[in-house]
């Protein structure tokens, strides 16, 4: 049996795909979202963070600039929460949970006695000014419909709330 075969040359083919436009984000279903991060003491891992609470927020139905307030608020309290961990290597665990009617975003850190972040905190840094490196606690309050604390069993948890305009608070 005889065969044959033609011989070709390389050629460039067009793209096949169509240009990128931009997708407008349609809003959450009822449905939860959980994402969970885990950050060492590297400050710039709450940018990534930050980036993710503004995405979500979008996501869930918040406004551009409610969105970036809540980004915010939450960079700001994992940034306090990590500069008062000991140098051993403790790390701080970050759960987003995003709700058809708000966005919880809970900062849990261990052996930690008090939280980072307290209303006598909220208190003195907003009567006082604020140090430079010093956690401005009354834009938190501004930021946000509700921050919760809580410890058990070696763990501090500090949620930040924040509910959809037009929703039960």
């Amino acid at each position: 049996m005889a065969s044959a075969s033609a011989w070709t040359e390389n050629i460039t083919a067009r793209n096949a795909g169509k240009p990128a436009t931009f997708m407008q984000l349609n809003p959450m279903t009822v449905e939860p979202v959980r994402v969970v991060f885990h950050l060492d003491q590297d400050r710039r891992l709450v940018g990534v963070f930050c980036h993710a609470v503004e995405f979500q927020a979008l996501r869930a139905g918040f406004g551009a600039e409610a969105g970036e307030q809540l980004a915010r608020a939450a960079g700001d309290v994992c940034r306090e929460t990590i500069s008062h961990l000991p140098v051993d290597g403790e790390s701080v665990d970050v759960t987003l949970d995003t709700f058809s009617d708000r966005i919880e975003v809970a900062i849990h850190c261990r052996e930690q006695s008090e939280p980072a972040i307290g209303l006598k905190t909220f208190a003195s840094s907003g009567a006082l000014g604020g140090e430079a490196g010093d956690f401005r606690g009354v834009e938190l309050l501004s930021s946000v419909d509700r921050v919760l604390y809580n410890a058990d069993g070696g763990v501090s948890r500090i949620t930040l709330v924040k509910f959809l305009p037009g929703s039960q608070k």
